[in-house]
């Protein structure tokens, strides 16, 4: 099957709405005077609440004032592309008429109507995508859900499984709930709500190779054009689902997506109230767009069907942006160049899209009055901020010199333009080419990403994400797991010192730079430890020291995964040209499991000189 024109319409969509709605939003993260200390929609497995008491909400999900017209308006003026919705999570309630189980929001709820038929309808009418979440696995309803058993690591302390209404784990049969739940629950979906864009798995913790392959066919049969995501489990998704709120270091291979809470939890909870700015979304959407990874951002309405007024607030900001700025996303692929420009996220835009050929550099940072890029090998032919697309911006090119990189430097105004993400376009003579070497860029700084490190001895690579970071038995040279490179662009797994890191790099000028290294927490919200020992060399110079958290990296992709940098000391480089520096590792400390997460080496120019 052909897999490549849904994709492509996948990636230029770049931007959607996962919604999480069931059982779970009744009681907003509250159980008889308790509130719920993680995400609202597994409160039934934090507080073990007995199926048929959980099953009385559904007396409460009134849906009153469910408006799927304007839950539609919302996400299209947001710039969200495509809808995903959960149509049965954990808990097994299924958010739309199933012929299969009585356990349903029509035949159980005072609502008594499909609310997907009408989401469906109202999707149509606009033009937006829609997507369907479906927990394949776990599901707490019925004696033979999902269960990995005792011996599998509990969730934040709750069970995977319903192992208090079912708790004889060796009776349980997944294949009788597989066969008269899970596969006439979809050929339901696949066949009464028009076309579906992607089918959402989730959390693959007991299903069989097979029992996902049926899965996979079905949906192939039923939905040719449907794409489906890696929690399908055993490598068979279209794309891959990165870790909950999780935005890769650097560029990742392949069809991407990231799925993302606007505040802590993903179905409703009355405590939350930690809403991301509208900035900081435009950031993680910039920061993933850069990457060719789509952004799928969640809302938990409340039980009657509006969403939080909270949410809606910071759509709307959102919304505001997108209004002229939309280009710099929709359509769009990852930037030419081999990591980010300081401050800035880059997307491109190819010529069969846009005659000519653009790029767009989405500021975090305002650098004003210049910003300097070096390494792009195109004339550019006009520039303009994207709020002033009148007012072009003088650009200087350097002049050709064997060898050295290339410079273009933009006279920006001095002003940061006054919008969330300033936005800058480039036009250019063809498509972007960018010198792959790792040089300064502006400000002097250069940047050493981990995924552009040569590993001694030669290491292997973590290529997709399907239930958290992939553990690797396999041995190092001293027995010790064999560190890798993950899907996220960082290199994890690193216990062993016998292996090193080295780079290539281009100094235009000789200077001295004070060295940083940038490590990662690594899990979900976990705090960063270090105390890692590290040596970096490079010809004829070298700094020892000990990795301790001088500056935490606070960024909009940095709110859930740690990373915090550590100042190492200098290194001198005496000659303009080609150099290697190595990162090796004298002593490192485990950390819970963690052991050193490397995320890159940062170079800043020092005041003093070689």
């Amino acid at each position: 099957m052909n897999r490549h024109a849904p994709l492509d319409r996948f990636f230029d969509a770049r931007f959607g709405l996962f919604v999480h709605w069931g059982l779970y939003s009744v009681l907003g993260g509250e159980w008889k005077g308790k509130t719920m200390d993680y995400i609202g929609e597994w409160i039934q497995s934090r507080y073990r609440i007995p199926n048929a008491e959980y099953a009385r909400l559904a007396q409460r999900l009134t849906a009153t004032h469910y408006d799927p017209d304007e839950w539609v308006r919302v996400a299209e003026a947001a710039g969200m592309r495509y809808i995903v919705v959960s149509v049965k999570h954990h808990e097994g309630f299924a958010m739309y008429h199933s012929r299969v189980s009585r356990f349903n929001i029509v035949d159980a709820s005072p609502y008594g109507q499909d609310p997907l038929e009408k989401l469906a309808q109202a999707c149509a009418n606009r033009g937006i995508g829609l997507g369907l979440y479906y927990s394949q696995d776990l599901d707490w309803h019925e004696p033979n859900g999902g269960d990995p058993g005792p011996n599998q690591p509990k969730n934040f302390g709750m069970s995977w499984g319903n192992d208090w209404d079912f708790p004889d784990y060796g009776g349980k049969d997944f294949s009788v709930y597989f066969e008269s739940k899970v596969k006439p629950q979809l050929q339901e979906l696949l066949t009464q709500y028009g076309p579906i864009c992607e089918i959402w798995f989730d959390c693959p913790r007991t299903i069989s190779r097979e029992q996902s392959t049926e899965l996979r066919q079905l949906v192939g049969e039923l939905q040719p054009d449907c794409l489906v995501n890696s929690r399908i489990g055993h490598g068979l998704g279209d794309f891959c689902s990165m870790d909950d709120n999780q935005v890769p270091s650097g560029h990742v291979e392949g069809g991407w997506e990231t799925p993302a809470t606007l505040n802590d939890t993903w179905g409703f909870k009355l405590s939350d109230h930690n809403w991301k700015s509208a900035g900081e979304v435009l950031g993680v959407l910039a920061g993933l767009a850069s990457k060719n990874v789509n952004y799928l951002l969640t809302i938990g309405p409340r039980p009657d069907g509006r969403f939080p007024d909270g949410s809606v607030e910071v759509l709307e900001h959102v919304a505001e942006w997108m209004h002229d700025h939309s280009e710099a996303v929709h359509g769009t692929r990852q930037s030419p160049f081999p990591c980010d420009l300081p401050g800035c996220r880059v997307t491109q835009r190819h010529p069969s899209r846009t005659s000519p050929a653009r790029l767009y550099l989405m500021f975090q940072d305002w650098p004003g009055p210049e910003f300097k890029i070096r390494g792009l090998s195109n004339n550019v032919l006009r520039a303009w901020e994207m709020t002033r697309p009148d007012e072009e911006i003088a650009v200087a090119h350097s002049t050709p010199v064997e060898h050295k990189p290339l410079e273009v430097v933009l006279h920006l105004p001095e002003a940061r333009p006054d919008t969330l993400l300033p936005t800058v376009v480039l036009e250019l003579d063809s498509t972007a080419k960018a010198d792959q070497r790792l040089m300064s860029q502006h400000g002097g700084e250069i940047m050493l990403p981990a995924q552009c490190a040569r590993m001694h001895p030669d290491i292997g690579t973590v290529a997709t994400a399907e239930e958290g970071p992939v553990q690797d038995d396999e041995g190092g040279t001293t027995g010790l797991p064999r560190p890798k490179l993950e899907y996220t662009g960082i290199i994890v797994d690193w216990f062993d010192a016998d292996f090193w890191a080295e780079w290539d790099l281009y100094v235009d000028t000789p200077a001295t730079y004070v060295v940083e290294v940038i490590t990662s927490a690594r899990f979900h919200s976990r705090p960063w430890a270090g105390g890692h020992v590290v040596r970096i060399e490079t010809e004829g110079s070298s700094v020892q020291a000990q990795l301790e958290e001088d500056a935490a990296l606070v960024t909009p992709e940095t709110r859930y995964y740690a990373q915090a940098v550590s100042q190492c000391g200098e290194l001198a480089f005496d000659s303009a040209g080609l150099h290697k520096l190595a990162l090796r590792p004298i002593d490192i400390r485990p950390n819970e499991d963690m052991g050193l997460a490397l995320v890159a080496v940062r170079l800043r120019p020092s005041c003093r000189h070689p």
